[in-house]
């Protein structure tokens, strides 16, 4: 069987299907005179991905699996096509796409340990936790290396609501973190150390602050110092790719598995709506992970998506002193939408 790049969604795997040396027709989309590959140089990869999904009666068809938390093929009759004739090829107990399956035990459990740590850091072990079990025995330091560098052209904003009807903007230097003696717990920080809380649209902080109608706000206009390096953002708000090109951080497909479930648990909890009522120990288990992503990453930041605008991203810069406020506008919100006026 014939596959070609128009098969798949995955970047790395079209990038590499795209350096065949064969033209030909595709046996799985029907494309015609187009680089193709032969399942079977696909089948290694195939044969360890299948490894990591368990047979279960009332379990969720392999297709849909892989296709709800990947979108991996094109289409889920391609992805079909595809996995019947590679399932026919590896042998193994799975034998056809629509069969029903699980996530094996050992990827289920490694995942689910965030359950067990979230309710440690809340209630029983807040600073003492077993950092060896995260890294040398779960692997955890290794699951959020996807990132990408925040370059000096990105816009980001930052919103504050005014507390007196027609009052003059904030002032630039009144738009980053307040004293660190000042700064509470927030879904990523703890108190007293300040992060700095970005949009990538101009109308999600408004949403994150729950302005209502006639509020006034100002909203500041953030960019990278531009003495400063690209900084590295672990992003949560895309998969981690279950196909990759041997690169810098080898990593199996399972381990790919655990990053994406881990991440998507944990991008439900940084974007879960907190009411002004919730206990700030609901932050702990967020904050924790931010802490543990600088230490153990190396990375300056993360984005995920926001709780409260559906198609909203924020990021969370750990050190404010690298981003720059630009300009800042005030916003009115009106009955119908929200208005800018420039001052």
């Amino acid at each position: 069987m014939n596959v070609c790049s128009n098969c798949f969604n995955e970047l790395e795997l079209q990038a590499f299907i795209n350096t065949s040396l064969v033209n030909d027709n595709c046996d799985a989309c029907n494309s015609r005179e187009v680089k193709t590959l032969d399942i079977n140089e696909l089948l290694d990869f195939l044969s360890e991905l299948f490894s990591n999904f368990e047979l279960q009666a009332s379990g969720t068809p392999l297709i849909e699996l892989i296709q709800g938390n990947w979108s991996f093929f094109r289409t889920i009759e391609i992805g079909q096509t595809i996995l019947n004739e590679a399932l026919h090829r590896t042998g193994g107990a799975i034998y056809a796409s629509d069969q029903n399956v699980k996530f094996s035990k050992e990827i289920q459990e490694n995942v689910d340990y965030w359950d067990t740590l979230k309710e440690e850091l809340k209630w029983s072990k807040r600073f003492v936790t077993n950092i060896d079990l995260l890294t040398q025995d779960l692997g955890w330091d290794k699951f959020f290396h996807d990132s990408f560098l925040l370059p000096h052209t990105d816009t980001l904003f930052r919103a504050r609501l005014h507390h007196h009807a027609d009052s003059d903007y904030f002032p630039i230097d009144k738009m980053t973190c307040p004293p660190k003696e000042l700064v509470d717990s927030g879904r990523a920080n703890s108190a007293g150390i300040p992060y700095l809380y970005l949009s990538r649209s101009p109308d999600t902080p408004l949403c994150e602050l729950r302005a209502a109608l006639l509020d006034e706000l100002s909203v500041g206009e953030f960019k990278l110092k531009e003495d400063e390096a690209e900084i590295k953002i672990v992003d949560f708000t895309s998969p981690t790719p279950l196909y990759r090109v041997e690169s810098a951080i080898k990593s199996s497909v399972a381990e790919r598995i655990k990053a994406h479930l881990l991440k998507k648990k944990i991008s439900a909890d940084l974007s879960r709506p907190m009411r002004i009522y919730d206990s700030p120990v609901e932050y702990i288990p967020t904050q924790f992970i931010c802490e543990f992503i600088n230490v153990f990453t190396g990375a300056e930041g993360i984005q995920f998506r926001s709780s409260v605008h559906r198609t909203g991203k924020n990021l969370v810069i750990f050190n404010e002193k690298k981003i720059v406020c630009t300009n800042v506008t005030v916003r009115k919100i009106s009955a119908i939408d929200l208005i800018s006026v420039m001052r």
